[in-house]
């Protein structure tokens, strides 16, 4: 547990925590000298109020008491009412959208990476110091450009090379003939 909760050590005397979070709580408790206050002063105060239970007596019956209060209510004034509204501080407001802040700062995080990345591959292009020379081709009408880069890598661009949609009709549209 990141902070001493109050609310988790009710809720371990509750009996409302179950498996792992009980677990956990247990565990925090028995090394947190703060958390071990808090569920000792919690015990104590539920054996006080189990010890001394409220004496109520009331005039009457329960449907002659629950009458009163509705003609109460129903002989007041019809008013607005007033209800206050919370307002957070910034580190309650952060502590509760946790996840969500984590999954933004991931994506941040990765986008930032992604467009490093690209600009580092723009700044260095694969063939910043390649070798160009035009070399003609046994082919009419055709050059060929191999650009040899520093890294051993050759890509070899023929162009005036005429459309064919596959390499046996190239084969046949410029077989030599033999003599």
């Amino acid at each position: 547990m990141r902070l001493h909760d109050s609310t988790l050590m009710t809720g371990l005397l509750d009996g409302e925590l179950n498996g792992w979070r009980r677990w956990y709580v247990r565990r925090h408790a028995s090394k947190c000298p703060v958390c071990a206050l808090e569920y000792r002063q919690q015990q104590h105060a539920r054996r006080l109020l189990a010890a001394n239970p409220p004496n109520i007596s009331m005039s009457g019956s329960d449907d002659f008491f629950w009458s009163q209060i509705k003609n109460e209510i129903q002989s007041r004034p019809a008013s607005a009412v007033d209800v206050p509204t919370p307002s957070l501080s910034f580190g309650d407001w952060l502590r509760q959208r946790e996840l969500a802040l984590a999954t933004v700062a991931a994506t941040i995080v990765a986008l930032l990476a992604i467009t490093w990345l690209v600009s580092q591959r723009r700044a260095h292009p694969q063939f910043a110091h390649a070798q160009v020379e035009h070399v003609q081709t046994a082919i009419p009408n055709t050059v060929a450009t191999p650009f040899r880069s520093d890294d051993d890598v050759t890509v070899i661009w023929v162009s005036g090379l005429p459309w064919t949609p596959d390499m046996t009709e190239m084969q046949t549209l410029f077989a030599q003939p033999t003599i």
